[in-house]
């Protein structure tokens, strides 16, 4: 593979005014070399050691195979999802993998979409949580201590990896103050536009809450965006990008012969407290009052 050109910087040991300056006014932050390649190693290795873990569980009757609900369940989520006995965690496949028990490790993580709430089952996230160019950045944007409170891993297989629409954050959760929500999306692959790197809206965040419908995913109506502002994250493996909760992003599909995986944290600051979801669904509104979140979400046919 030809080595992926960025003139993306380093991540510093310590922000300064001018990095604090662009997250306000763009939405987001990008470094190179957030995790060193040792590091991008050890996160590939653990997703796959639970990947075969929970395919394993699940051949031995300890691990649940639950097929999508098609009434229910938008494109991106239609594929199987294999969920461990008594946790919350549990991996996505690809709509097209049908029966992935039939499948070997290898196979099935060229199916997978994503693993959800995987960090307490392997060593190297529990670290990882705590990183200081992770978590240390982000507290520096939120001037206040950082509370990871959610995950994901998202992989994007080779010519099967699904577009997630544009959507923010935010939509999906219920903290306040919103500006206390922060994301780290971290390419464990060199992420490039051929295999679905991130693509963001510039200073979208000023927009505040946006309508959001089940149509792909949950994703944004359509018309609230201009998407000719958009600009890719490119990102070599190791690199990351720090986000406002309320930044509009997408990743299209990978049509490209290349992997594209990326682990994913959400953090919070020890300011903000959870509200209930009818709470929450008269806050996250758009400037007219009309309700936006994913919990109120109308379902559109595609």
């Amino acid at each position: 593979m030809q080595a992926l050109e960025s003139n993306v910087s380093t991540c510093p040991e310590r922000l300064g005014e001018s990095h604090l300056t662009q997250f306000r006014e763009e939405g987001y932050l990008v470094f190179e070399n957030v995790l060193a390649l040792g590091e991008v190693a050890a996160a590939r290795a653990a997703l796959t050691e639970l990947i075969g873990g929970l395919l394993k569980s699940a051949r031995q009757g300890e691990a649940k195979v639950v097929q999508a609900d098609p009434k229910k369940a938008t494109h991106n989520y239609a594929g199987a999802h294999i969920r461990k006995a008594n946790s919350p965690f549990f991996i996505l496949f690809e709509p097209d993998a049908l029966d992935p028990l039939s499948l070997d490790p290898a196979e099935a993580e060229l199916k997978l979409r994503k693993l959800q709430d995987y960090h307490q089952e392997h060593p190297v996230f529990q670290a990882m949580i705590g990183h200081p160019r992770i978590k240390g950045v982000v507290e520096t944007l939120l001037g206040n201590e950082a509370i990871m409170f959610s995950d994901t891993a998202l992989s994007k297989p080779p010519f099967i990896g699904t577009e997630k629409p544009w959507h923010q954050d935010n939509a999906y959760f219920v903290y306040v103050p919103m500006a206390s929500i922060v994301t780290v999306w971290i390419a464990l692959d060199d992420a490039t536009v051929e295999n679905g790197c991130m693509h963001v809206i510039p200073r979208g965040h000023r927009m505040g809450a946006l309508k959001h419908v089940h149509k792909v995913d949950c994703q944004i109506v359509q018309d609230r965006l201009d998407v000719s502002r958009a600009v890719p994250v490119e990102l070599r493996a190791g690199g990351a990008m720090f986000f406002s909760g309320l930044l509009p992003h997408q990743s299209p599909p990978n049509r490209s012969p290349l992997r594209r995986r990326a682990l994913q944290f959400w953090y919070r600051g020890a300011d903000t407290r959870a509200l209930t979801r009818e709470e929450y669904s008269r806050v996250f509104v758009e400037a007219d009052g009309t309700p936006a979140s994913c919990a109120v979400a109308e379902r559109v046919a595609i």
